[in-house]
C-alpha cells in the first residue's frame, strides 16, 4: 500500500532545510519553505511512501540552523503533517522536540509545546488515540481513608479505601508511565482518645499491564516514618502514608541506574601499603538508589596478610563512586607474592553489575627485599628529621616541613604537587599552595633539612637512593638549586645537586641513586638542601622515599632501567640506560644489540657492543640515533637487548628495552576532541567539610568535563618505566587511518586504586574582582577517563568518529567518546581545595581542563569553566 505524507512547513528566513525521515531513514529534503513563518504563510510539500505510515514512524528533521546576530535567525515552524488525509498537529503535547524553547527558559533547547524548531533538531510525532489502564491495590487502617491518582500533578480520580486490599481503576487518554503517577493521602486522622488513627497503605500500581511495588528504592514517600526514628516524615521503603502526604513513583530502567563495577580488574601492591583504597563505579546512570554486595576473597593470601571485609556500599541518586578500604598487613615473613580479590554481587534498586565484578590484589612480599635496607623513610608517618639544623638557614618562607601538600601551578606549570611519589605525604619545601614568588615557596635564600644518625657498617658497598623534585619558573637562575650532601665527623659533603634554569621547569617525580660506600663504617647524615639566591623566583621542592641500603657483596645483576623509551621522530638520539644493582663489586661488561621490530633500520641506525663497568659503577647509558624521514607511519618500535654478561654479573628480568618512535609527518585530515568543563557540575554538590582532615576546611565540589569535539579522546599506555607510564594520544582520521602522539603519562593513585591521567584538570579559587589571583588551588590534579554522561547528544550524532575508547575502563586504555563526560563526585577523595584559611567573601571556582596543553583539540580556547560562589559563617553557596 502506499501513503502520502505532506508536510505544512514554512522558515522565517528561506534558507531553512528540512527532511522527512521514516523509520530512522531519511526519504526526502526540502529547502523551498519561504520565509514567512512567522506570519503563516506555509507551504505544504508531498511525499508518497511505497508502504503503509502511521504518524509514530515519522520524524522532521532540521539540519541547517543559523543564528548571526542582527544578520540572519533560521528557524522553522511546522504547523502539521498529514498522513493519508489525517491530520497531527505539531503543538500536541504528543509530539516530542528537541530543539524549541519559549523565552522562560531562557535559550536551553528542549521539549515545549511548540510549532517552532530553534536550532537543529527534530519533531517526533504519535498516532494518538491509545488508552493507558491504571489500577491501584490498596486499603486503609481504618476503612474510610480517601486518596487522590494523580498525573502529571493533576487529580484524575479519588477513591475511598475499605480495610480490606481492594484494586482500584482508572483509564487514562494516551501512554502513561509510572514517573507520571502520584497517590495522595488526603483525610489523615490520629485521634489517640477515640482510639482513630488513619493509614493509607499502596501495595502497588499496575500501568498497562506493569506492576510497580511501593516500597522499591526508587519510589520517594514523604509521609511515613519507622519506630525507631519517631515521628519525623521522611524518605522510607514502605507501603504506608501515616499522615498526608504521596507516593510519587519513578520508573527508573536498569540503564538509568547505571551498571556498578570496576574500572580495573587486577593491581599489584607492596605489603607495607597500608591502607589500600578500591574504587567501585557506577556508571551509565545515576538515577535513584542503588547498592551492591561486597567481599574480600581468599586466595594464597589470608586473613594474615590483610583484614577481610564485607558489607553493602550504597549509592545515593547521582552518586557515581564510592570508596572500600582493605588493610595491607605488612609481616616479616619472606613468603613471596600472595593474593586475594575484592568481588561485587547482588545489585539493587535496578542497578545492574558492570563487566569487571572482581579486583584481584597480588601483595608483593617485601621481606627478602628489604633485607639490605638500614634505613628507609616515606614521610608517611612522625619522621625524626631536622629543619635548620644549623641554625644558619635564611629563606623567610618555604622551609622543609614533613606532610600532605597542596598542589598549585602559575599558568601551565605545575610548581607543588598535592602528594608524595608513593602514598599522599612527602617531604616539601612548604605543604601550603602558592602561585607567585615568595608566597609559600623558598624565598629570598636557603632552606635546609637534616636526617636523623644513620650507622653504616664497615666494609660494605652502600646506596643511598630517593625521589625528588625542582619545580620553577622562567625567573629562576642557575644560582638557584637543590643539593645533597652527607655528613660523616663534622664534614659536610656535596653528592648531588640540580640548579635551576631560565625556562618553566613543572615538577615531575625522579629517581636519584647515590653509593655511599666511601663512608662505610662511620655514623652519617643525609642533608637536603633548597635555594632561591638570586632575586624572587619561585622555587619549590620535595623529596619521598628515603632509603640508605646495604648492598651484597657480589657483583651483581645487570638490567634495563629504562625499559619503555617514548620519543618524537625528530628527537635525533634515543637514551638507553642500563643499572647494576644487588651488588657493584669487581669490573663486569654486558653486551648489547639492537633487534628491529615494526620500525626498521630506515627508522633507526642498527648499534651493538659492549658496556664495561668498573668495579663500583652502578650506571651506564646506550646511544641510538634515530632518523627523522618525511614518511607518514604509525606507531613504531624496535628494542635493545642484553646478552653475555661477564665478571660474575647476571642479567635481571628486565633483559631489553623497548624504543617507540611517534611520527611527525601528519597529512591526513584529522578527527579531534574537543575538552570542555561544565561549570553548572561544579555547583552539584558544593559544600565545605570539616571531618575528613580534622582542623582543615575543605571546599568539596563534584567536577565534569565533556568532549565536544568532532572525534573522540583516546588515550593509550605505553612504556612502563619507575611508578608512570607514558601515554599517547590516539587520533582518528578521516581516511580511516589514526595517528598517535605523546601525550603525558598514566600514574597509579593510590587513594583511587587505579591508574590516572596525569595533569588532566586542574582546579584553582580566585578572587573575583582581581582577575588571575589565585587564592586557593584543589588538590586533585589526574582523572581516570571514562564516559558517565552524555550531555552533548547533538555532538555524538555528528561526531567524525563517535566513541573510539572511551566509556568502560581506567585500565591502560582511556577516554571520553564525543558527546559524553568524564564525572568525579564530589564525594571522593581529593576533590577538594583547603579553604581553612580563606576568608569569607566572594568568589570564583574554577575548572580548567588539560591545563598544560597535552591533548591535541579542535579549540584550545574553551578549556576553562568557572561559577561564583560566597563563603560565608561556614557554609558555601553558589550564586
Amino acid at each position: 500500500m502506499l501513503s502520502t505524507v505532506q508536510v505544512i512547513a514554512a522558515g522565517t528566513t528561506g534558507a531553512e532545510n528540512i527532511q522527512l525521515e521514516i523509520d530512522g531513514i531519511v526519504q526526502q529534503s526540502w529547502s523551498d519553505l519561504g520565509s514567512d513563518a512567522d506570519t503563516a504563510g506555509y507551504v505544504t510539500r508531498t511525499f508518497n511512501t511505497a508502504s503503509n505510515v502511521t504518524a509514530d514512524q515519522v520524524r522532521i528533521n532540521f539540519t541547517n540552523d543559523l543564528y548571526d546576530p542582527g544578520v540572519s535567525d533560521r528557524n522553522v515552524r511546522i504547523d502539521a503533517i498529514v498522513i493519508d488525509g489525517v491530520r497531527y498537529e505539531t503543538e500536541d503535547p504528543s509530539v516530542y522536540s528537541t530543539g524549541t524553547w519559549l523565552p522562560t527558559d531562557g535559550i536551553v533547547a528542549g521539549n515545549r509545546q511548540s510549532e517552532y524548531l530553534h536550532s537543529n533538531g527534530f519533531f517526533q510525532f504519535t498516532s494518538g488515540g491509545n488508552q493507558t489502564v491504571i489500577q491501584v491495590r490498596a486499603s486503609g487502617d481504618e476503612g474510610g481513608e480517601t486518596f487522590d491518582l494523580k498525573i502529571d500533578g493533576q487529580t484524575v480520580e479519588t477513591w475511598t479505601t475499605s480495610t480490606n486490599d481492594q484494586t482500584y481503576t482508572y483509564l487514562a487518554d494516551g501512554d502513561v508511565s509510572s514517573d507520571q503517577i502520584r497517590i495522595e493521602f488526603t483525610n489523615d486522622l490520629w485521634d489517640p482518645a477515640n482510639g482513630i488513627d488513619r493509614n493509607l497503605n499502596v501495595d502497588y500500581i499496575n500501568v498497562g499491564g506493569e506492576v510497580f511495588q511501593t516500597e522499591a528504592s526508587n519510589v520517594y514517600s514523604n509521609a511515613t516514618w519507622s519506630g525507631p526514628d519517631g515521628i519525623v516524615p521522611g524518605f522510607w521503603q514502605s507501603e504506608t502514608l501515616h499522615g498526608n502526604g504521596y507516593f510519587q513513583y519513578d520508573a527508573i530502567d536498569a540503564g538509568d541506574a547505571g551498571e556498578i563495577g570496576f574500572t580495573i580488574d587486577s593491581i599489584t601492591v607492596d605489603e607495607n601499603s597500608g591502607a589500600l583504597n578500591f574504587i567501585v563505579f557506577r556508571a551509565g546512570g545515576s538515577d535513584g538508589t542503588v547498592s551492591v554486595d561486597y567481599s574480600t576473597v581468599n586466595g594464597s593470601a589470608n586473613s594474615q596478610d590483610f583484614q577481610p571485609i564485607s558489607g553493602t556500599l550504597t549509592f545515593g541518586p547521582g552518586t557515581t563512586g564510592q570508596q572500600l578500604t582493605v588493610q595491607i598487613l605488612d609481616d616479616n615473613l619472606v613468603e613471596g607474592d600472595q593474593d586475594f580479590s575484592l568481588v561485587l554481587s547482588n545489585p539493587t534498586g535496578g542497578a545492574n553489575l558492570g563487566a569487571i565484578t572482581s579486583q584481584s590484589v597480588t601483595i608483593r612480599d617485601n621481606d627478602e627485599a628489604i633485607v639490605g635496607v638500614i634505613f628507609a623513610d616515606s614521610f608517611e608517618g612522625s619522621t625524626n628529621w631536622t629543619t635548620n639544623p644549623f641554625g644558619t638557614d635564611t629563606a623567610t618562607t618555604g622551609a622543609w616541613a614533613a606532610g600532605s601538600p597542596e598542589s598549585t601551578s602559575n599558568g601551565t606549570t605545575t610548581l607543588q604537587l598535592n602528594s608524595g611519589s608513593t602514598g599522599s605525604r612527602a617531604l616539601v619545601t612548604g605543604l601550603a599552595a602558592g602561585s607567585s614568588a615568595g608566597t609559600f615557596d623558598v624565598d629570598s635564600g636557603l632552606t635546609s633539612v637534616l636526617s636523623p644518625e644513620i650507622s653504616l657498617p664497615a666494609n660494605s658497598e652502600i646506596e643511598l637512593s630517593f625521589d625528588y623534585y625542582l619545580a620553577y619558573l622562567d625567573n629562576a637562575s642557575s644560582d638557584d638549586f637543590f643539593h645533597v650532601a652527607v655528613i660523616a665527623n663534622g664534614i659536610d659533603t656535596e653528592l648531588y645537586d640540580d640548579h635551576a634554569h631560565n625556562s618553566n621547569q613543572s615538577a615531575q617525580w625522579q629517581s636519584a641513586t647515590l653509593d655511599l660506600s666511601a663512608y662505610a663504617g662511620q655514623t652519617v647524615q643525609i642533608l637536603f638542601e633548597a635555594a632561591d639566591v638570586a632575586g624572587a623566583s619561585l622555587i619549590e621542592s620535595a623529596v619521598d622515599n628515603v632509603q640508605v641500603e646495604v648492598l651484597p657483596s657480589s657483583p651483581g645483576m645487570i638490567e634495563i632501567a629504562s625499559t619503555g623509551v617514548n620519543l618524537d621522530e625528530s628527537a635525533g638520539n634515543a637514551t638507553i640506560i642500563v643499572s647494576r644493582t644487588a651488588g657493584r663489586e669487581g669490573s663486569v661488561s654486558v653486551s648489547y644489540r639492537t633487534v628491529a621490530g615494526t620500525a626498521s633500520t630506515s627508522d633507526f641506525a642498527s648499534r651493538s657492543g659492549t658496556i664495561n663497568f668498573a668495579d663500583g659503577q652502578n650506571q651506564a647509558t646506550i646511544s641510538i640515533p634515530i632518523i627523522d624521514d618525511s614518511n607518514e607511519e604509525s606507531l613504531e618500535s624496535f628494542r635493545v637487548e642484553l646478552f653475555n654478561p661477564t665478571g660474575g654479573a647476571i642479567i635481571g628480568n628486565d633483559s631489553f628495552g623497548t624504543v617507540t618512535i611517534v611520527d611527525n609527518d601528519n597529512t591526513g585530515g584529522d578527527y579531534l576532541p574537543d575538552l570542555l568543563p561544565i561549570a553548572s557540575t561544579l555547583t552539584e554538590r558544593l559544600s565545605l567539610d570539616t571531618n575528613e582532615q580534622p582542623g582543615r576546611t575543605l571546599l568539596r565540589f563534584s567536577t565534569e568535563v565533556a568532549n565536544a569535539g568532532d572525534g573522540p579522546l583516546e588515550i593509550w599506555g605505553g612504556s612502563v618505566s619507575g611508578s608512570s607510564q607514558q601515554v599517547f594520544q590516539r587520533i582518528y582520521q578521516e581516511d580511516g587511518g589514526s595517528r598517535d602522539v605523546l601525550a603525558g603519562e598514566f600514574v597509579y593513585h593510590p587513594g583511587h586504586g587505579h591508574i590516572h591521567f596525569e595533569g588532566f584538570a586542574t582546579y584553582d579559587l580566585q578572587l573575583r574582582d582581581a582577575a588571575g589571583t589565585i587564592i586557593a588551588s584543589g588538590g586533585k590534579t589526574s582523572f581516570c577517563l571514562i564516559n558517565i554522561r552524555q550531555p552533548l547528544p547533538a555532538v555524538t550524532a555528528n561526531a567524525g568518529v563517535v566513541h573510539g575508547r572511551g566509556g568502560s575502563s581506567c585500565g591502560t586504555i582511556q577516554g571520553i567518546s564525543a558527546g559524553y563526560s568524564d564525572v568525579y563526585s564530589a564525594s571522593l577523595d581529593d576533590q577538594w581545595i583547603d579553604v581553612t584559611n580563606v576568608a569569607d567573601g566572594t568568589y570564583t571556582l574554577q575548572i580548567t581542563a588539560d591545563p598544560e596543553n597535552n591533548i591535541v583539540e579542535t579549540n584550545e580556547s574553551n578549556n576553562v569553566s568557572s561559577v561564583t560562589i560566597r563563603i560565608q559563617n561556614g557554609q558555601v553557596t553558589s550564586i
